[in-house]
C-alpha cells in the first residue's frame, strides 16, 4: 500500500515523466503523428528514498537472524522465505540471535542506533541464487501493510558460485515510524530480474508473497527462478 504522502522517489518519478512529455511535444514538426512508445518508462531510482538497512547473507538453510523464543527445530524443512518479524522494542533486540556470518557486528550496531518509539525494524528473509546479489529498491508501508521490492544483479566475476545453489539473506530495515505489529495483517514482496536502476514502472509481481500465503519449502522467491 502506497503511503498517502508521496516519497521523494515517487515525486522524482512524476517530474521525470512530465519532462519526457514536454520533450515529446517539442520534437513534433507537424509532419504527421508520431508513434507513442508502448514500453513503460524506466523508473528513476533514488537510493535516498530507501530506508536505512543492513543485510546478512549465508549459505545455510536455517535462519540468519531469529528471536530466542522462536522454534528453530527442523530448519531444513522450513520455508526459505519465512514470515517477517517486526521489532518494536529494545527487549526484542536483546532476544535476537545471529548465525555465524559476516556483517553481524554491523547489524548489532545498526540495531543499537535504532530509536524504538519512533522507529520500527522490519526483518525479512529472502532466498537468492548464489551467483546473484539482491538490492533493496523500495519499501512502502501503512498501519496495516508492508511492501518491499528487490532488484537482482550478477555478482562479481571473481566470486565462485554454482548457479543452482541458493543462499539465505536477512534484511533489517529501519522504518521511520512506530508501527503496531498487531495491526499489520499482510505484506507483499517481489524480486525483479534486474537492478534497481533498470526496473520499470510498475514493478512486476508474478508471485506476491502475503502473510496468508507463505511458500512451501520447495517454493522459490518471486523472480528467483531465472
Amino acid at each position: 500500500m502506497v503511503p498517502s504522502t508521496p516519497t521523494r522517489r515517487r515525486t522524482l518519478l512524476g517530474a521525470a515523466g512530465a519532462l519526457a512529455t514536454l520533450a515529446g511535444c517539442g520534437a513534433s514538426d507537424g509532419g504527421g503523428d508520431r508513434e507513442t512508445p508502448t514500453e513503460p518508462p524506466r523508473e528513476p531510482f533514488d537510493p535516498e528514498s530507501v530506508p536505512p538497512h543492513r543485510r546478512l547473507r549465508g549459505a545455510n538453510d536455517g535462519p540468519l537472524v531469529w528471536l530466542s523464543d522462536e522454534t528453530q527445530t527442523g530448519t531444513n524443512e522450513e520455508p526459505r522465505r519465512r514470515r517477517p518479524t517486526f521489532l518494536t522494542s529494545r527487549d526484542q533486540v536483546d532476544r535476537l540471535r545471529f548465525a555465524d556470518v559476516r556483517g553481524v557486528e554491523a547489524a548489532r550496531t545498526f540495531l543499537e542506533e535504532t530509536t524504538f518509539g519512533s522507529e520500527t525494524i522490519f526483518l525479512e528473509r529472502v532466498p537468492v541464487r548464489r551467483c546473484y546479489e539482491l538490492q533493496l529498491c523500495d519499501v512502502s508501508w501503512s498501519a496495516t501493510e508492508v511492501d518491499t521490492q528487490f532488484g537482482r544483479v550478477l555478482r562479481d566475476a571473481d566470486v565462485a558460485c554454482e548457479h543452482d545453489a541458493r543462499d539465505s539473506t536477512a534484511w533489517l530495515v529501519r522504518i521511520p515510524e512506530a508501527l503496531d505489529a498487531d495491526r499489520i495483517t499482510s505484506y507483499s514482496s517481489g524480486v525483479g530480474g534486474s537492478s534497481c536502476g533498470e526496473r520499470r514502472r510498475p514493478p512486476e509481481r508474478e508471485q506476491p508473497i502475503t502473510a496468508d500465503a507463505v511458500p512451501a519449502p520447495n517454493a522459490t522467491a518471486e523472480g528467483d527462478d531465472a
